[in-house]
């Protein structure tokens, strides 16, 4: 977590609400230097339950929050649960039995995207980030459920996983979990999506936090292709190459003709295919959100493609880290004690 406050009170209730026995589990809370009244919330709740710890996350990021919960943890299994999310009763155990039965490597549910405000744009942006023109064939978060899928959200795992493939890569400040996923399934692992488990996740509540959002995502997705190019997705691309393509007819349409006309045709078939899908949710949801969704479709799909390619620009420029980094040390400070909790 990091400055949760109006969300990590209500998301540990939930986890402590499951209907596992709690007393073989252990909380670990990474805090990446939170300066609202977050960490007061936690150490409040592990007053009262201690299996809650809160930890420090000096580097502020995900990717190191996870590796140091990871290295932390004494249970047989690791669960990733973010705090400005909530979830069910059954989640722990729903979670643990598709693990045991489907036998995949990482097992996770769909998310339900609620608005983190009560504003219209708000709550169109929950709506463009669970539609397929908003985030392509991201089954996790159109709805889709029972299949092997190339990531999931909130990721449940055995913790002997992290010895095969290693840790999560701390040179990536966004999508650190689907490069690791990529890693699972090189090394033969499956990663299942349930139908079972469903997880309310609440995304950023105004127009500037959704544009940063989708300029890091677009940015950072760079770095996971080129360390591990099995990372790399189609929908993860298209805006990417939607941009390229836009931009060059762009530039060569003032030298030849047919550029200028394949921009007219590619804005025109690019807005009536956003307008569709407006119109689409806007029937279902209430036509005042037709106001709002084709900007924030344009807004999403450019500010992402955009940051692709100024991703791809500065590359070469990028702190990396050795491969190694990324690998579980096997020593016995990594070793469960003899009666660890289960998760």
């Amino acid at each position: 977590m990091k400055d949760e406050e109006r969300y990590v009170g209500k998301c540990l209730d939930t986890i402590l609400a499951n209907d596992f026995p709690m007393d073989q589990c252990e909380i670990l809370v990474m805090d990446g230097r939170s300066t609202d009244r977050s960490r007061t919330i936690v150490e409040e709740k592990a007053a009262q339950y201690p299996m809650i710890q809160l930890l420090d996350n000096p580097k502020e990021i995900a990717s190191t929050a996870m590796n140091l919960g990871i290295r932390a943890a004494k249970g047989q299994y690791i669960f990733r649960m973010d705090a400005h999310s909530e979830y069910p009763p059954n989640y722990i155990r729903t979670c643990l039995e598709e693990l045991e039965r489907t036998g995949a490597q990482n097992v996770g549910g769909r998310l339900i995207t609620r608005p983190g405000s009560d504003s219209l744009v708000a709550k169109a942006i929950a709506l463009v980030t669970q539609h397929p023109v908003g985030v392509g064939n991201s089954a996790h978060r159109i709805g889709l459920g029972d299949r092997y899928v190339d990531t999931v959200p909130f990721s449940a795992f055995h913790k002997s996983l992290f010895e095969k493939v290693g840790f999560y890569r701390e040179d990536l400040v966004r999508h650190q979990d689907y490069e690791l996923n990529a890693r699972i399934r090189k090394a033969g692992g499956k990663i299942y999506l349930s139908s079972k488990i469903d997880v309310t996740y609440y995304n950023v509540p105004d127009l500037a936090r959704f544009m940063r959002q989708a300029y890091f995502n677009g940015a950072w997705m760079v770095h996971a292709w080129l360390r591990t190019p099995g990372s790399f997705s189609v929908r993860h691309g298209a805006p990417l190459a939607f941009v390229s393509v836009l931009l060059g007819s762009l530039l060569l349409s003032p030298f030849f003709g047919v550029f200028k006309i394949a921009s007219l045709a590619i804005i025109a078939t690019y807005l009536l295919f956003i307008f569709a899908a407006s119109l689409q949710i806007s029937l279902r949801h209430g036509l005042v959100f037709l106001v709002v969704l084709p900007f924030l479709f344009a807004s999403y799909h450019l500010c992402y493609g955009a940051a692709t390619l100024i991703g791809i620009l500065r590359y070469p420029f990028a702190r990396k880290v050795p491969e190694n980094s990324v690998s579980l040390p096997r020593d016995s400070s990594s070793a469960s004690p003899a009666e660890p909790p289960s998760v």
